[in-house]
């Protein structure tokens, strides 16, 4: 009899034993998606054409000729990326701004179409639609802080100290 006992304690602590162990090692299921620590990125600083030059020079045992070489051509590729990204912020506030004609446009139709008091229902209605449809957009993707993800995703620190110069 004390035997059977004894066997259904070690079966009892074994089995509970399991069951906790599976509860800790399994992620929580009610935690929402973007709010891990490994998901947010802060804004980095932008590590400059010298550093980048510098640190290729340590890897790859690069001259001084070929340091200085590399960093024009990183200088220059930075200035052609700022000057591409310049223009795709024009073009992308010339398209919001020609849509935003667009859409008053189609508005003000729309009110001769209605009339004033429909057309209030109608906005209202919209911007209620929006309005729970923003909701279910920050219960999914957690709360709309900025653009996600953004910023420099290298590996490499990026702090105040200097680019490393080549062992002679």
């Amino acid at each position: 009899m004390k035997t059977n006992g004894m066997i259904a304690l070690a079966i009892a602590s074994i089995f509970s034993l399991t069951v906790a162990a599976q509860q800790q090692t399994t992620p929580p299921q009610c935690q929402k998606p973007g709010t891990k620590k490994e998901f947010k990125h802060e804004k980095k600083e932008k590590v400059t054409a010298k550093k980048r030059a510098g640190f290729m020079a340590v890897e790859m045992e690069l001259t001084d000729a070929q340091r200085d070489k590399l960093q024009t051509l990183f200088e220059k590729q930075d200035k052609q990326r700022d000057e591409h990204m310049a223009e795709i912020k024009k073009l992308r506030d010339q398209e919001m701004a020609k849509a935003e004609v667009i859409r008053k446009a189609n508005d003000a139709e729309m009110e001769k179409i209605l009339g004033a008091e429909k057309f209030q229902q109608f906005k209202a209605k919209e911007a209620e639609r929006r309005e729970k449809f923003n909701k279910m957009k920050e219960r999914r993707f957690g709360p709309k802080d900025g653009m996600r993800f953004k910023g420099n995703h290298s590996a490499r620190p990026m702090n105040d100290e200097p680019a490393p110069q080549p062992q002679k």
